[in-house]
């Protein structure tokens, strides 16, 4: 005699067949939002700050520096000095108003604006000691020289930038290297000697 057939939902055979399948629960949405909202965000960005992509928004923006080479030789020589003036600006500050009580200050000195900067050539070639007077103050100290360290080039270019200086309210004549050299020259029995406030007095800055 045949058993009936189990149709019973609870029998093992029943419950095998209509178990769930694992991970069948729906995916989260809140990435898919988050990826919309930045979406969206980065496109208002671009249509407020972007110009349309214009040319004309960013002609500006595109152009290339103008190169050293196109610059007139006076400004180059500026631009030079304004770097080589890093050597000097320890003692007298990035500002050239000095250190008080210890190093004069360049900026309003008679000794750089001269109208010729014959006697700024020698401090700088072989330095300075002893008093001197700056602005109708007194200085007493020593400023190294630079002649075995610096070019003819590099000293025309510092002193062309702090005689030519207008953030300082200067506006002398630049240097040329060919003044230096002639300068080194001249004085080349003074190398290694520092200048005293007397002995320079007696070179002559007047045009």
């Amino acid at each position: 005699m045949n058993a009936a057939p189990n149709n019973n939902p609870n029998s093992a055979l029943g419950a095998e067949e209509h178990e769930p399948m694992v991970g069948s629960s729906p995916a989260p949405v809140w990435p898919v939002v988050l990826l919309g909202i930045l979406f969206f965000g980065s496109q208002l960005y671009l249509d407020k700050f972007s110009g349309g992509f214009r040319s004309d928004v960013f002609a500006e923006t595109l152009k290339a520096p103008p190169q050293l080479s196109e610059l007139p030789p006076e400004e180059k020589l500026y631009l030079r000095g304004q770097l080589v003036y890093a050597n000097c600006a320890a003692c007298h500050q990035p500002s050239g108003s000095g250190t008080p009580g210890q190093f004069p200050p360049l900026t309003g000195s008679e000794w750089v604006l001269a109208p010729k900067p014959d006697r700024i050539m020698r401090i700088v070639l072989d330095g300075l000691g002893g008093p001197v007077k700056v602005k109708d103050q007194d200085w007493n100290n020593q400023m190294v020289p630079w002649r075995d360290v610096l070019s003819d080039a590099d000293i025309a270019a510092v002193i062309t930038f702090i005689r030519r200086n207008k953030e300082w309210g200067h506006s002398a004549s630049a240097v040329t290297e060919a003044e230096v050299k002639a300068a080194r020259n001249d004085t080349s029995s003074h190398a290694g000697t520092p200048w005293n406030a007397e002995d320079l007095l007696k070179v002559p800055v007047d045009k």
